[in-house]
């Protein structure tokens, strides 16, 4: 499917598609398991959904986990449509199988929900983890067997219950998707003290970094940068700004499947490519900043940003 006014795509024509590395099932025989976090709102769930797409259509075998109570993280990969999630499924029937959890989406992406977990008043990840223990107990990761698993968690799932699933499960690299709002940041800089924390007693699960997504500035760019910096990270990527992502949001689309040829198709396959060529590579831990560090930390930038708006500095040196 093709967005209006947007041409028919071609076999091949579309450009930037990931690459199937030659000789990948022997270097790595095993499924990467990837967690994507990030603030509420901060476009998480149409970032991985795009890369899910990307990776497939290169021909990558990719398995997609909605962490999230909404149970809508794999939406766009189903037209718009939500799937039962693994709760529901419990409550209904007190167990599930991979038949009736897993669900093929656009490229033959497999989607997973966990959906809305039974247990109020807890810390919303000890159900999530719940829910993964028993994704593991029915081994639907040996039925499917796919070169990846991308898990969409929100950035609140930071309490020590989560963390412990996510290791056995083997989760190898954690990505944290950002905006340029500061608040966002705060988010990804508590997720880096939750790595921090409950890295010390367990293996630790290292980050590849920072993906930063709907970008509307070099400014933003320069801001979310020196916040990777600072915490001994990385950016990923660049995911820009842009109506397309909302069009195709609103078709129940990802931009990958409804505007193959467009612009912004190319800033999803381009961190897809980034994603697989450093599969290999050895990601390293963060380093959070502490409060009073992180509150100097802003008001540097605040300073700059008033330096910028009231003329003092007009080439961007204040960046």
């Amino acid at each position: 499917m093709s967005l209006p006014g947007q041409p028919r795509p071609l076999a091949f024509q579309t450009f930037g598609v990931p690459r199937r590395i030659a000789g990948w099932e022997t270097r790595r025989p095993m499924t990467e398991h990837i967690a994507l976090y990030g603030k509420g709102g901060v476009g998480k769930s149409t970032l991985t959904s795009n890369l899910s797409a990307a990776l497939a259509e290169a021909g990558f075998s990719v398995l997609q986990v909605g962490c999230d109570p909404k149970g809508d993280s794999c939406s766009l990969l189903n037209n718009g449509d939500p799937i039962p999630t693994v709760f529901d499924l419990l409550r209904e029937w007190g167990e599930i199988s991979v038949d009736a959890v897993a669900h093929k989406g656009f490229k033959g992406v497999t989607c997973v929900e966990l959906g809305d977990p039974f247990g109020s008043g807890q810390c919303g990840s000890s159900e999530i983890a719940r829910a993964l223990a028993e994704l593991k107990r029915i081994d639907l990761f040996g039925a499917i067997a796919p070169d990846f698993v991308l898990y969409d968690i929100s950035g609140d799932s930071t309490c020590s219950s989560f963390y412990t699933p996510i290791q056995q499960i083997g989760v190898q690299r954690i990505f944290v998707v950002t905006t340029a709002d500061f608040m966002s940041l705060h988010a990804a800089n508590a997720i880096f003290k939750m790595l921090d924390r409950y890295g010390e007693s367990n293996v630790p699960v290292p980050v590849g970094g920072l993906i930063p997504n709907s970008i509307s500035s070099s400014f933003e760019e320069s801001f979310i940068a020196d916040f990777a910096v600072q915490t001994r990270t990385r950016t990923m990527g660049r995911i820009p700004r842009s109506l397309m992502v909302r069009q195709c949001e609103l078709y129940g689309k990802t931009v990958i499947e409804a505007s193959p040829l467009s612009n912004q198709s190319y800033f999803y396959r381009r961190l897809a490519n980034q994603i697989v060529d450093e599969a290999a590579s050895q990601p390293g831990l963060s380093a959070p900043m502490q409060p009073e560090e992180l509150r100097a930390w802003a008001r540097t930038w605040g300073d700059r940003i008033y330096a910028l708006e009231n003329g003092l500095v007009t080439d961007g040196a204040a960046i």
